[in-house]
């Protein structure tokens, strides 16, 4: 039995779903949304399985945990994050940015992988990035090709990934899962009537609003903080950056259930990124990202956040004072 333990935005829905649809059907997992663990359901799917897939999903040490305890037979790892990469005989490590080579998205790194064309290769990198995809070197003119051949227009796929993503800002892990299923079997224009998802998606765009509509610039900087059970923090992040003229977002959520939330974006990459994952994780912070992003969760704590935010500060050359 194969199985896909993926992540629960679009571009980890889009991935596993080409996965099935090469692959055939096959069980889906994702983790508890927000948290990066493999809880006992996951390990027992693992344990099942003869083949895992880990796709989108930056948890290379918890990946080889789960070889090195005996729990995994064999796996391919496929990613585009920043990470250590994973060295055992049981686990195929394949992400592109270990030899240097930058990709939008893991439906990118799958569909070469499998040597797949749809518009779920350009929906997953159009959740990651936006718009911005064709504009990129090497993938624009490409994703611009697949698109056209998909008769997939921008605005299509931007509301598409607002649609699939309701799911895991929601909280909905069944939701998040199930979404593989619908999307190896249907077209866009499907995605885009699917109703159960855009009464989702309008409930989760006022609640983003909200948070964007408190947002304070200075300098080009964005710094946001609110309170929220949904995990929205990325997407108010991407809307200040992307579409509301600040060049880096500062966000923070105090109010994701029992936890605090720390998630900084950029407008182009800065190799300070990885310096702040670095950082974050000495503290104590479960943290990752890429070039142009850094997101973390953690125990709610006001000091940590404090010592957190300090660091965003030093490594950014940030002279804002700020009250979180």
């Amino acid at each position: 039995m194969e199985i896909v333990v993926h992540h629960w935005d679009t571009d980890g829905i889009s991935s596993a779903a080409i996965i099935m649809r090469e692959r055939g059907r096959m069980p889906v997992f994702t983790p508890p949304i927000g948290e990066f663990r493999f809880d006992p359901r996951i390990e027992s799917g693992v344990y099942s399985s003869k083949l895992a897939y880990f796709v989108d999903l930056n948890m290379p040490g918890d990946v080889f945990s789960l070889a090195e305890r005996g729990l995994l037979k064999k796996a391919y790892f496929i990613d585009h994050h920043i990470q250590e990469p994973i060295s055992h005989g049981n686990i195929v490590y394949h992400n592109p940015l270990s030899r240097g080579e930058i990709y939008p998205s893991a439906s990118f790194v799958v569909s070469e992988l499998f040597n797949h064309s749809s518009y779920l290769t350009v929906l997953g990198a159009v959740g990651d990035v936006g718009v911005k995809l064709f504009e990129m070197e090497r993938f624009g003119e490409l994703a611009e090709k697949i698109a056209e051949e998909e008769g997939a227009g921008k605005e299509d796929l931007v509301k598409a990934v607002r649609l699939i993503d309701s799911n895991y800002i929601t909280l909905d892990r069944y939701g998040v899962e199930e979404a593989v299923f619908f999307l190896s079997r249907a077209g866009l224009d499907e995605v885009l009537e699917r109703e159960e998802w855009l009464e989702k998606e309008r409930e989760v765009r006022e609640d983003i609003n909200r948070a964007v509509s408190s947002a304070r610039m200075k300098d080009g900087v964005a710094f946001v903080s609110f309170y929220s059970s949904n995990a929205i923090i990325s997407k108010v992040a991407r809307e200040l950056v992307w579409n509301r003229g600040a060049k880096m977002c500062i966000a923070v959520n105090r109010g994701f259930n029992g936890k605090y939330q720390l998630y900084v974006r950029l407008g182009k990459g800065d190799e300070r990124c990885r310096k702040l994952i670095e950082s974050l994780r000495r503290l104590g912070i479960n943290a990752g990202g890429k070039d142009e992003v850094v997101g973390s969760v953690f125990e709610a704590d006001e000091k940590k956040l404090e010592e957190a935010l300090s660091e965003v500060k030093r490594l950014f050359e940030l002279d804002i004072s700020w009250q979180a």
